[in-house]
């Protein structure tokens, strides 16, 4: 048996033989059976509108996960219009990936201006380079 297949599940830590997930067996038929439930919730007329605080008081699971499963792509929030989560920096609702268009941005640029200053830094410490110093040679003979 190979040993990459064996590992630990992300939710309750049991030992378990990895084939298609990262959970073991009775946490993936709980997150299963979450999913059935806020997917029947959500099936119904009224609750179209509802928020995501909204469905898990009604449904009894957690935001986190039904959070996950908008971010995994299994419920699709275009049509469910106050179904969202919260930005990871800001707290914005949301609808996809883990950072609002703002945050995105002003991370963004402030990676860039990192690597800039970074690539200055580098150029500014770097040691003479063999062009120059075959410079000096030619200028020498």
């Amino acid at each position: 048996m190979q040993s990459d297949r064996l590992a630990n599940c992300t939710i309750c830590g049991k030992l378990y033989l990895r084939e298609h997930t990262d959970y073991c067996l009775d946490c993936f038929k709980d997150m299963e059976r979450e999913f059935k439930i806020i997917t029947d919730f959500l099936k119904i007329e009224e609750n179209r509108c509802a928020s995501i605080e909204e469905v898990s008081t009604f449904t009894d699971v957690a935001v986190k996960r039904i959070a996950d499963f908008i971010r995994d792509g299994r419920i699709y929030v275009e049509d469910f219009p106050n179904l969202g989560y919260g930005c990871a920096h800001c707290g914005t609702l949301i609808q996809r990936q883990m950072l609002c268009a703002g945050c995105f941005e002003e991370f963004t640029s402030e990676v860039n201006k990192t690597l800039k200053a970074d690539k200055l830094l580098e150029g500014l410490n770097k040691p003479d380079e063999p062009a120059q110093a075959a410079r000096y040679w030619k200028l020498r003979n």
